[in-house]
């Protein structure tokens, strides 16, 4: 049989060659029938049953986690737990089968439908990868509904690479990991559950990997390249001898980056770089820790909402949550973004409807804005997380600014709520420092103005990208007109950088960018000295930094701004980094 190649997205680097084990979540869809008028409450009973079956199987799969990953990837399925508990959820499904008279299995399907949707079309990678809960708990249900078992583990003896439509975590948690040597997945992202669990053991992940699981169930063998962002099913004999050595290669370097994660983020010029760590959920601080980051540059406080819908979370629940991220990370300082709800980013116990342009809508600062209780029960939160522990240790940062007047507002309102808090007996620092995130081109043009009134900026390039060549990258009809080296990205970014460094405060980047090896040092040449990045992009973007000359990168910035196309600058760039891989294999 002949080699097929298919590409993925990398969410976890990696090579591994193994045997393929295919799981797909797809299951016969039930037919709908029509039930008498007295056999509704006993259709219901079956469905309480099956929802029942699901908790002790959630309980079970928490123990588990528990027992083999760590206390804190049990708090999974305690979110999961959640959503088998939640009375909205159930009670869509016992009304549907109650007013249309249909079998559970039906009905439970097309709430399940209308959750799913909801989450795929949302923006952020986080919430979207909510989704996948979503359809595990609904499976987990169907499957008792049915009566079929899921994936048998128990045969799993030799070392595999999972192929899979979606990999929800009820299946991951009982895979035997230490045989698991790959995921490739046709869906999923960088924030689900299953792919956080695979980063943190060092497990190389491909998502987006279509026909992945047509392509498993032929194949005898399959190479996970998760540094190039492709699979080869069935290689031919060269293909595996050429991998092998390659694989050999990337676990002498992972070797050598493990024994130098405590040296110094520093240039060979004697440079110092701060090498933060961005976090969605308090499980991801281990692997922050373990990789010595410097701090956490951009904590996403939305995974709170998320993990306490549909009920808003408190303030102490705000507050147990940034105490523990903090504590672990203190005397290093950690950046908390208030809640960056809206937009496609569906909140509606929230924002209680849609809207017609939600990226350009009620988003951001301005949701918040809108919903002044919403967003006090946080900002109390954070004015007291910052009160336990040494002034800088916590640091707040609004996003989606777009005006002066946003922050300013913003920074009364914290000054306000202190003075509230003050008044409660509660004693607060005198200021906490405020920072603006600067990913929309208004708020680039006016750095200057911004930061001569913030306390520090945050470039995020995601969406300064996306909104600067007014291009959705998830749109697959123009992705590839998403470009970080586009010379106009290049001079927003350029002149942030300048505006926060005449104005004498710190300026970091918390997007993509931050973490890819090709823009590092024309970065560094721009003068950015805070890079915020995934914990498990820390290591390898150290390593880069410590063979850096700062004069060399302060040409190479000068020469890629004077250029005018991106592809000028991306071959550029390319030619600057191939020349670095050569020098450094000759040091070795």
């Amino acid at each position: 049989m002949s080699s097929l190649r298919l590409k993925g997205l990398i969410v976890s680097p990696g090579i591994a060659i193994a045997e393929p084990v295919v799981h797909e979540t797809k299951h016969v869809s039930s037919p709908r029938l029509t039930l008498e008028v007295d056999a509704i409450d006993d259709e219901i009973v079956r469905f309480d049953s099956a929802v029942a079956q699901t908790r002790e199987r959630i309980q079970d799969n928490a123990q588990r986690a528990a027992t083999q990953l760590g206390e804190e990837y049990a708090a999974i399925f305690d979110a999961h737990d959640l959503i088998a508990q939640d009375p909205t959820f159930l009670d869509n499904v016992r009304s549907k089968i109650r007013d249309d008279q249909v079998n559970a299995e039906w009905a439970l399907e097309r709430v399940i439908e209308k959750y799913a949707a909801q989450f795929q079309s949302i923006e952020d990678d986080y919430l979207s990868g909510r989704r996948l809960d979503i359809l595990d708990v609904g499976g987990q249900i169907l499957h008792f509904l049915f009566g079929h078992e899921q994936l048998d583990v128990k045969s799993l003896e030799r070392p595999f690479i999972i192929v899979a439509d979606e990999l929800p975590p009820s299946i991951a948690v009982k895979l035997p990991l230490d045989k698991v040597r790959g995921f490739i997945l046709e869906s999923g992202g960088p924030t689900s559950h299953t792919t956080i669990i695979a980063r943190s053991f060092g497990i190389p992940v491909l998502v987006g990997v279509r026909g992945a699981c047509a392509a498993g169930f032929k194949a005898t063998r399959v190479i996970v390249d998760a540094f190039e962002g492709k699979t080869v099913f069935d290689p031919d004999a060269a293909e595996v001898a050429e991998y092998e050595n390659r694989h050999r290669e990337h676990e002498k370097h992972r070797a050598l980056l493990e024994a130098h994660r405590n040296l110094s983020s520093e240039t060979q010029d004697g440079v110092p770089i701060t090498l933060m760590a961005n976090v969605d959920l308090p499980l991801e601080v281990d692997a922050a820790l373990h990789w010595n980051a410097e701090g956490i540059g951009l904590y996403r406080s939305e995974f709170l909402y998320m993990e306490r819908s549909p009920s808003l979370p408190s303030e102490d629940d705000h507050f147990e949550v940034y105490r523990d991220i903090v504590r672990a990370f203190s005397p290093k300082p950690v950046i908390i973004r208030t809640f960056d709800l809206g937009g496609k980013k569906l909140a509606r116990e929230v924002m209680g409807g849609e809207e017609g342009n939600p990226v350009l809508g009620l988003r951001g600062i301005r949701l918040c804005f809108s919903k002044p209780g919403f967003f006090r029960t946080q900002l109390r939160a954070l004015i007291r997380t910052a009160a336990e522990f040494p002034p800088g240790c916590v640091k707040i940062m609004f996003p989606l600014i777009s005006c002066l007047e946003e922050f300013l507002r913003a920074r009364l309102l914290v000054e306000q709520l202190s003075e509230e808090l003050r008044g409660e007996g509660i004693s607060c620092h005198d200021s906490i420092p405020l920072g603006a995130m600067v990913e929309v081109p208004s708020s680039a043009v006016m750095a200057s103005a911004l930061a001569r009134h913030a306390d520090f900026l945050s470039i995020g390039t995601n969406d300064l990208i996306q909104y600067s060549l007014a291009v959705d990258r998830a749109n697959e009809l123009v992705a590839d007109l998403y470009r970080p080296a586009s010379p106009a990205v290049l001079k927003l970014t350029a002149g942030v950088i300048k505006a926060a460094g005449d104005a004498g405060i710190d300026v970091g980047m918390c997007g993509e960018m931050a973490s890819d090896p090709l823009m590092v040092p024309l970065l560094v040449g721009m003068g950015l000295r805070r890079f915020s990045m995934n914990p498990q992009a820390i290591p390898l973007i150290r390593s880069q930094i410590r063979r850096m000359d700062t004069t060399q990168n302060v040409e190479i910035a000068a020469r890629a701004l004077k250029m005018t196309t991106a592809r000028e600058i991306e071959e550029f760039l390319m030619e600057k980094f191939a020349l670095s891989l050569a020098r450094m294999k000759i040091q070795l």
